[in-house]
């Protein structure tokens, strides 16, 4: 069955994550080319709009939203779910480059409180984006309730709450996050050689928690 993306490696540190992202063959690379799709993104998380996003058409993601990368509104996508988490800090941020050579080939760059909690938002937003551009006729994914799900599995992993997410069962989201948990830690945050990124957009994507200094 088609997808939408590939996320094909994926390395954290300290601070970031950075996933190298491809488009799949077949689909769309632009928002433009599927503006329906991208209101339907915009339906699930309407606060992606007002991210701060520098460097593009304006100061605003929505500026922007209608005829950007399909990595970038991934990003934004994943940045806001990290956001409402209320687990990732007073800021979350993310940036997008597109890899010289391969119009379809991304990095994406991710503030990185907690790998578990980064690497569950990346793959919640890109479950999200496959509903919105290549099954609309499915039921609509819960935004809120993946969100909450997610919190819970990551409290649970850090010992703070039990495993249940709001339907009360989130043991095989634990299971995979606990896995990559486990992982060395050097063989997560390895750098692959020759990777040649240039920016898709200049400035960095984030979203302020409320509460959050200006």
């Amino acid at each position: 069955m088609a997808s939408l993306f590939n996320i094909m490696k994926i390395t954290v540190d300290a601070k970031k994550l950075r996933a190298r992202v491809l488009v799949n063959p077949g689909m769309p690379v632009m928002t433009s080319e599927d503006i329906e799709a991208t209101a339907r993104v915009y339906y699930l998380a309407p606060a992606i709009a007002k991210h701060v996003c520098l460097g593009d058409a304006g100061r605003e993601f929505q500026d922007c939203m209608g005829d950007t990368e399909l990595a970038h509104l991934l990003e934004h996508l994943t940045v806001e779910i990290l956001n409402e988490t209320g687990l990732a800090g007073d800021i979350s941020c993310g940036r997008t480059r597109g890899v010289a050579g391969d119009e379809r080939l991304f990095e994406i760059e991710l503030s990185c409180p907690d790998d578990a909690l980064t690497i569950g938002a990346l793959s919640s937003a890109a479950f999200m984006m496959e509903w919105a551009f290549l099954h609309p006729e499915a039921a609509a994914p819960d935004f809120a309730g993946t969100v909450e799900a997610l919190r819970q599995m990551v409290l649970a992993l850090r010992g703070e709450a039990d495993s249940r997410d709001a339907d009360g069962d989130s043991g095989d989201l634990a299971e995979i996050a606990a896995d990559v948990a486990d992982e060395p830690a050097d063989a997560r945050a390895a750098e692959e050689d020759g990777v040649s990124a240039q920016p898709v957009y200049g400035g960095a994507a984030a979203v302020r928690h409320e509460g959050g200094d200006e």
